[in-house]
Parts: C-alpha cells; structure tokens; sequence
C-alpha cells in the first residue's frame, strides 16, 4: 500500500451567523447562531490517488478544501500532509498545496496573465528561470501563449478558471485541491483538465489530488475514493465502485439504497445533475 500523502482525522469547523442589528443593539454582548459546518470529517488519501468530494450546496465542502489548503484553520482536529501536522506556521507544507477554488478573485486583474503567473510563482518559491519554463509550458498545453500578455480582467470566466489550474500547479505541489474546477469550461477543455489532472498526480511520487464536484460522472470518471457530505457530516467514504453499490442516482437524485427494492433520498440529498 502506498504511504499517505494527506489525511484529515477529525476535522471540526464552526461559524456563527450574525444577528440582525436592531438584536445587537438590544442585546450587544449576546453571541449569534452557530453552525456546524463540518463535524468530524475524517479520510486518509495515498498517494497517486484522487478523491472525490460530493455534497449539496452548503454541505461544507468549499471549507473541507479550505482547510485542506490552510487558508482557514479548523475547531478541531487535525490535518497531516506528507507525513507532517499542518499547523499555524506551516509555511513549508503550504508550498506543498495547490488549490483552485470555486470563485478565485485573488488575480490582479490589471496584470496580464503571465504576469500574475510569475507573481504567484515567486511567492511560492519558484527560481525565476525555472518558473518561466514551466510558465510557457502550461500556457503552449491549454494554448493561451496568444493571451498571456493580455490584461487578467479581459479574459472570459473560464479563461480566467484554466490561470488558476496553471497557478495551482506551476510549482509543482504534492497536494493538488480542486474545488469545482470544471465550472465554466468547455466540453473539450474539461476532458482535458481531467486527463491532465490524472496524469499529474498519477505520474508523480508521494501526489495525490481531492477533485469537489456537483458532477457525479467526474466522480466516476476520475476519482480513486469517494466522500460524501451532507450538513457537515461524512455519509460515505470508500472506493468509487462502492458509492454506486450503495447509492441509486434514479430522478437526479444521489439517494441511498434501502434493504429492498425501494429508494430512500435523505434531506439535502446530492443532485446528480444540476440541470
């Protein structure tokens, strides 16, 4: 078995929702509701495997990634990455992470978007000469050489989605985080951030990938292991295989299977489809 590259045990995150003005006033030092956006979520990934993380909107998922990328710390719990606890000073472990979020806005949009990808490529470390090489490369592989030295807030939506992918991976991380990166692409470009995404953490040592999606043919497409969160809670973590044994998609719908012949679909259930 191979060794593993990132594994959650526990994981535990809160927010509280503010309370509206006129309660504030009345009441200023009472707290607003908490939510429980993850309540021990835990999973071990090897490497060269990806995992698919499933749920409804507002299931948590986007703050799984989150904390997986140590852009927000968690209430309990903890994550290790290439054998080493994540902690406030990681710094180190957190060049070891590439993430593309749902809804990036931390481009500057009056650089280009070669001259965002060298900015982001030196805070990571990357010697210049060789974050240029590798720069040229993503750009010629998703054929953006002719809009590289355009203005970052000219691009179109998923233009501007396929320079957070060549972010995530110019610097060649262990840990690849892939929240909804599909969105906005194309029918040619998604099969093609798909092969490319299985290649990287398949042909590198001591890789894996965690690929979010409301998209269950993804899942099945290119995912190793599969975990499902619903309201912050894990309902199913095993092989891909597993999740359609277990799970019946009929009406859209991911709906866990009963004893018999019949379809229980749960509160909040996963759309197959958001059509």
């Amino acid at each position: 078995m191979r060794p593993a590259t990132l594994q959650a045990k526990d994981i535990e995150k809160y927010f509280f929702i503010e309370r509206p003005l006129h309660k504030q006033f009345l009441s200023p030092f009472a707290r607003g509701r908490r939510i429980h956006a993850l309540n021990r979520v835990s999973f071990t990934l090897e490497s060269g495997k990806i995992l698919g993380v499933v749920g409804p909107n507002g299931a948590g998922k986007t703050t799984l990634l989150r904390i997986l990328a140590h852009l927000l710390e968690p209430d309990g719990g903890e994550v290790t990455l290439c054998g080493r606890k994540m902690t406030g000073r990681s710094h180190y472990l957190r060049k070891q992470v590439g993430y593309v979020s749902s809804d990036d806005r931390s481009f500057f949009w009056r650089l280009t978007g070669r001259q965002n990808l060298e900015f982001f490529s030196r805070l990571y470390g990357v010697p210049r000469s060789r974050a240029g090489r590798g720069i040229s490369d993503f750009l010629e592989m998703f054929g953006l050489e002719k809009k590289a030295n355009e203005l970052f807030r000219d691009y179109s939506t998923g233009t501007r989605k396929k320079f957070a992918l060549i972010r995530a991976l110019v610097h060649q991380p262990s840990v690849i985080l892939l929240d909804e990166v599909t969105n906005s692409l194309d029918g040619p470009s998604t099969a093609y951030v798909k092969d490319m995404v299985r290649e990287y953490v398949s042909g590198r040592a001591d890789c894996s990938g965690v690929w979010s999606t409301h998209r269950l043919e993804e899942i099945y497409e290119i995912c190793d292991k599969v975990v499902v969160i619903e309201e912050g809670n894990v309902k199913f973590f095993g092989p891909a295989e597993e999740l359609k044994d277990s799970y019946d998609h009929r009406g859209g719908y991911l709906g866990k299977r009963d004893a018999g012949d019949g379809l229980k679909r749960p509160k909040n259930s996963v759309l197959a489809d958001n059509a």
